[in-house]
């Protein structure tokens, strides 16, 4: 110990010492430590953190959505669990003001026995009682969260038994659940919780109390301690198998059991694709930021070649020379963790915007720190320390203790010179890999921005909520026409139409199509495409090419002829002649006639081929009922100063309806926000990358133009110009630059093919964004060489000459 302790005070004055040599290597590894520390932060939000409840490690989800009594079947029947609670956790849930106003919010239907399962107590109040989901629709209660109740309540406690208006409906508030609680769906909070016997107030698209196929429920259970998750899902297996066989108009729905921490399974599947990829973008730059503190430390080594030969010829081991290089390292390194870990408390909360962006629902994680993201840290911070550390400390150690002594000028930096320049050409190319990925996804980014086929910008969308008012879907679409009529005539609106749904989305639903003539032996083989259900006007709101044909219009009215329109590739795949207007299309068995083709608009990327397509016209369709609608409205202006204008006018025509609005470019950056993270990410690693390898190869063309000093002294004298010189050292960089940019084309080859799910409107081997990037880096490099060389052009020849 008290020979370490004099490591450490050594290896402090030595860093003191050298304050340039070390500021850059700290804030290096900072870089690169600091930015796999920030997404790991969200790899253990999502994947790895428990509820914040009593004995979390306890709890499991099942995944596969419910009808209430199938998890009725579940609880009553499974010796698995202590308990079984169901609940449906993102419940719309509009909220009436006092001034006439509503907010929409997250609220969840949950069974009586949730909280009691979660081992929570109340705040304020009280909890469900048993009776009070029993009998549909009569117990109308509500527990609100610790948040809703400060911003809403003031904290007041005398909220118990105050009502609250929930879709229309009036609900006493019984209690407050604990602070920071906020539901069992991480990213979705939870602000009122109500019995799953009020689900109909909460749930509007099918009866889940009575119809077993509607199931919007899931459940998550404290597993009994005698039981293991293994032998808890062989028995939800077997009871899945016996309720199918008992009533056959449902299908198996192969419940999974999974430990109740991080997000929902459906999130998992996308988040972990994502986070994975940013996990290796940030090792990467944690790689550049090593070799850049390894080739700074070679180079410490060359420059301190005499003291280390002094040093070994009175007596030291190597052994004990290594050991003291990497205690500087150590100090190096926790300097570097310390601030990195500051680095991503900053970092985090940037990026956070992303994933708490949404169109209509409010999101949030909770990215607090916590004991496994100190443990990452520090474990990510030694595993750095020696891996930049090891191999120059055993570099310096091996010394020519003839020739170092005789000439500390470098005959050991010009013997391990390869190493160092085996870091900058792997700095230099990792670099070039990251910026040619960044520049795929930026040119991917401009192209969802500026839209596939349509134009998204001065466009408002409105999503109206009906529907939660329990509208008849007749007074629901005599509202709906009443809205566009009033929006149609509001100053500043240029045109108006509504869908079923966004454009933006996939689509709003699946039909199976076929050509009159065509038979199939069974429904299934027929081909299944997806549709949008829209307004006449809608192709011209949102500037849709039509190829052929025409729009719906107001002749396309229920009673009328039916009419479609598809894609163009629909169009082409159906009828290759070139010729589908007027053609027959049969639609889940109905006859429908081809009045137009427009271009593909479905957003695609480059793993994916062009899909057909069609559009059904929203007053005519009778496939489903129409209640909820979705309104399009380009306006002229910046279209977020109007949206307070058309709510205005929506309020005119039922004020008590839901609505919410975004502007379409939002609602581009949310559906996409995952290409819009990936993006930022892979941005800010690169310039650092970049940023680090320049300084890297300036830094060993620095240190050999000080050990050519006499060697550039003498060409000097023997007549050698400045253009010389400057070529010399230059072209000695570029050599490197070359050598790493072959490389890293290369490797970029092969990146950018594991992230072509992200990239749209542009191909994984892009010549033009490779080509461009590649002579950037040159660019830069050529500026990295030029310092030194303009250095080296100003050693005066009877000073280099008289040198040692």
């Amino acid at each position: 110990m008290h020979t370490f302790i004099q490591d450490l005070r050594y290896g402090a004055r030595m860093l003191l010492k050298r304050p340039g040599f070390s500021l850059i290597a700290v804030i290096t590894l900072a870089l690169g430590i600091g930015a796999n520390l920030t997404i790991f932060s969200f790899v253990d939000t999502m994947f790895f953190r428990p509820l914040p409840v009593r004995e979390p490690y306890q709890l499991v989800n099942t995944s596969g959505n419910l009808a209430y009594p199938v998890y009725m079947h579940f609880r009553d029947h499974n010796k698995s669990f202590e308990a079984l609670a169901a609940h449906y956790s993102t419940a719309p849930l509009d909220v009436a003001g006092a001034d006439g106003d509503s907010q929409m919010i997250n609220g969840a239907v949950v069974s009586a026995n949730y909280f009691s399962t979660l081992g929570i107590n109340p705040a304020l109040g009280r909890f469900f009682a048993a009776d009070e989901d029993s009998v549909p629709d009569r117990d109308r209660v509500a527990v609100i969260s610790h948040g809703l109740w400060q911003n809403r309540f003031g904290g007041d406690s005398a909220v118990l038994g105050k009502e609250i208006r929930l879709n229309g409906s009036a609900f006493t508030i019984v209690g407050v659940t604990p602070a920071g609680f906020q539901g069992v769906s991480p990213g979705y909070p939870n602000e009122i919780w109500i019995p799953t016997m009020m689900l109909r107030t909460g749930y509007r698209w099918c009866d889940a109390l009575k119809e077993l196929t509607c199931g919007p429920l899931e459940s998550i259970g404290r597993l009994d301690r005698n039981h293991s998750l293994t032998s808890a899902q062989a028995e939800f297996t077997t009871l899945s198998s016996q309720w199918t066989t008992a009533h056959p108009e449902t299908r198996d729905r192969g419940i999974l059991l999974y430990p109740a921490l991080g997000v929902r399974a459906g999130d998992r599947d996308r988040l972990r694709y994502q986070l994975r990829l940013m996990m290796t973008m940030t090792g990467v730059l944690l790689l550049v930021a090593c070799a850049n503190i390894a080739g700074l430390l070679l180079t410490a080594g060359a420059a301190r070649s005499k003291e280390i030969s002094v040093r070994l010829c009175i007596g030291a081991g190597r052994v004990r020379l290594i050991r003291q290089f990497l205690t500087e390292s150590l100090l190096l390194t926790l300097a570097g963790g310390a601030l990195g870990l500051l680095i991503s408390l900053w970092a985090k909360n940037l990026l956070l915007i992303y994933y708490t962006t949404n169109s209509f629902s409010p999101v949030n994680y909770d990215l607090s720190l916590n004991p496994r993201t100190l443990l990452f840290a520090l474990a990510l911070t030694f595993a750095a320390g020696l891996l930049f550390a090891f191999v120059p400390a055993i570099q310096a150690s091996r010394q020519d203790l003839v020739r170092a002594l005789k000439d500390e000028s470098g005959a050991q930096s010009r013997r391990h010179s390869w190493a160092r320049n085996t870091l900058v050409i792997a700095q230099v190319a990792l670099s070039l890999a990251l910026l040619i990925s960044a520049g795929l996804l930026v040119r991917s980014v401009a192209h969802l921005r500026q839209g596939e086929n349509l134009d998204p910008k001065n466009v408002l969308v409105m999503r109206l909520r009906p529907r939660l008012k329990s509208y008849a879907p007749e007074k629901a679409q005599a509202f709906t026409r009443e809205v566009l009529r009033q929006l149609e005539s509001a100053p500043g609106v240029q045109s108006v139409s509504l869908s079923k749904t966004t454009l933006i989305w996939p689509g709003s639903g699946d039909v199976r199509i076929r050509l009159p003539e065509q038979t199939f032996s069974k429904p299934e083989d027929q081909r299944l495409v997806h549709l949008h259900e829209v307004a006449p006007r809608i192709f011209e709101t949102l500037r849709i090419p039509l190829i052929q044909g025409r729009e719906f219009n107001d002749g396309d009215r229920p009673g009328a002829p039916r009419v479609v329109i598809v894609n163009e590739t629909l169009a082409k795949l159906m009828w290759p002649d070139g010729h589908p207007i007027e053609r027959l299309l049969v639609v889940d068995d109905h006859p429908f006639r081809v009045v137009g083709v427009v271009s593909d608009v479905q957003f695609r990327n480059g793993s994916e081929a062009p899909s057909p397509f069609l559009y059904l016209p929203y007053w005519q369709n009778n496939l489903s009922p129409q209640v909820d609608a979705t309104i399009v409205a380009r306006v002229a202006g910046n279209p977020e100063a109007m949206l307070s204008t058309l709510r205005r006018e929506i309020a005119r025509v039922d004020a008590e309806v839901p609505n919410e609005s975004v502007t379409m470019e939002k609602q581009v950056d949310v559906t996409f926000k995952h290409v819009l993270l990936t993006s930022s990410v892979l941005i800010a690693s690169s310039l650092i990358a970049l940023f680090l390898s320049m300084i890297g190869l300036y830094g060993a063309l620095a240190f050999a133009v000080s050990q050519r000093t006499r060697e550039i002294g003498i060409r000097m004298a023997l007549g050698a110009k400045t253009a010389d010189v400057l070529k010399l050292v230059v072209g000695q960089g570029l050599r490197l630059v070359i050598a790493g940019v072959l490389v890293g084309l290369l490797a970029a080859v092969a990146a950018t093919r594991l992230m072509v799910s992200l990239l749209y409107g542009v191909s994984a081997t892009d010549p033009i964004t490779f080509g461009l990037i590649a002579l950037a880096l040159l660019a830069v490099a050529v500026l990295a060489c030029w310092l030194p060389a303009r250095r080296a052009t100003k050693v005066d020849p009877l000073v280099a000459l008289r040198y040692e």
